[in-house]
């Protein structure tokens, strides 16, 4: 049996509403320092929590990548923030993939009505030359958002072909 190893690197789009929780964290702890300033010291506490709070909430979490690796069956998704810490988020065995199929494929059709636990790894992006946004029905209970090359989706099909929908 022939071994497949790929690795891919991807960057997720920030959302409108992280961007707007983060500037929204922020001015309240502006604010807060102000009327601490300005009205009675007890508000600097306000300021501390929101300044504290919008670090770790927002700014620690600003640039997410993932990185996926796949190995023989097995694929591995890493989360990278701000370029500096990564977290393993979860490790699938192929095995008990149902299907990958491109997020529009009809292939799906029979899958949507199914109530799963929804987890996107994806750029949050349109589709451009180079990545598609895939879907991925795992164990019958989780569905995976994951945005792959074709390349990397042709090592899995290599190895899974009757589940790897391509078109």
């Amino acid at each position: 049996m022939s071994e497949a190893f790929k690795e891919l690197l991807i960057k997720q789009r920030e959302s409108k509403k992280d961007k707007l929780l983060g500037i929204a964290m922020v001015v309240a702890a502006v604010v807060s320092l102000l009327s601490s300033l300005l009205i009675h010291f007890l508000f600097l506490f306000g300021a501390i929590a929101f300044g504290i709070l919008s670090y770790v909430v927002y700014f620690r979490k600003m640039k997410v990548e993932y990185e996926y690796t796949y190995m023989d069956r097995e694929l591995r998704i890493d989360s990278i923030y701000n370029e500096s810490k990564r977290k393993s988020v979860v490790v699938l065995d192929l095995n008990k993939m149902e299907i990958l199929a491109k997020e529009n494929s009809h292939h799906l059709d029979s899958y949507k009505n199914r109530q799963v636990k929804e987890m996107d790894f994806s750029t949050g992006e349109e589709d451009t030359e180079e990545l598609s946004t895939y879907v991925m029905y795992y164990k019958g209970t989780d569905k995976y958002y994951l945005s792959l090359t074709d390349d990397f989706v042709k090592a899995i099909r290599q190895l899974m072909p009757h589940k790897v929908k391509a078109d």
